[in-house]
């Protein structure tokens, strides 16, 4: 029962507000990129040296710095990269969706299931230094490609 006065004050309330804030319709907006981003992969290896068929747990991190400017979404050009969301500035684990480098090649198969820790699964399929090395297209950045550094594993 006193749910119901209570709504009986509060409806009549939220109905006023409404009014008052004049109900406008606001145009969608969106975030493009103004310039260009300052990016960085850091990667890294559960291990460095391991036997023939061991799996190794690949990580990488990613910092992009650059800056994202709010317009109306009426405002794009044809063609123009935006995001409903500014990206974020740093995010802790992409292994699972960067691409990788391997030398020599067919030294690695990587499992390709999706991993909610965002980490890639790679295991050593032949003798020798491997070298696995992370890179990425740039949000927003059209043909702009980053690496990380190189990530050395000893097979043995």
């Amino acid at each position: 029962m006193q749910l119901i006065r209570n709504a009986i004050y509060v409806l009549p309330l939220c109905a006023a507000l409404l009014v008052a804030s004049g109900c406008e319709q606001q145009e969608p907006t969106v975030y493009v990129l103004e310039g260009s981003q300052d990016i960085t992969l850091t990667s890294s290896a559960s291990a460095t040296t391991v036997p023939v068929g061991e799996t190794v747990v690949l990580h990488v991190k990613q910092r992009a710095v650059g800056k994202w400017k709010q317009i109306p979404r009426d405002q794009l050009t044809p063609g123009q990269c935006w995001l409903y969301t500014p990206p974020p500035e740093a995010e802790e684990e992409v292994a699972h969706s960067v691409e990788w480098e391997v030398l020599p090649q067919n030294a690695v198969r990587f499992d390709t299931t999706f991993r909610m820790d965002r980490t890639r699964i790679a295991t050593m399929m032949a003798r020798g230094r491997i070298t696995l090395r992370p890179y990425t297209a740039v949000r927003c950045e059209k043909d702009r490609v980053e690496e990380g550094p190189p990530i050395r594993i000893e097979v043995t």
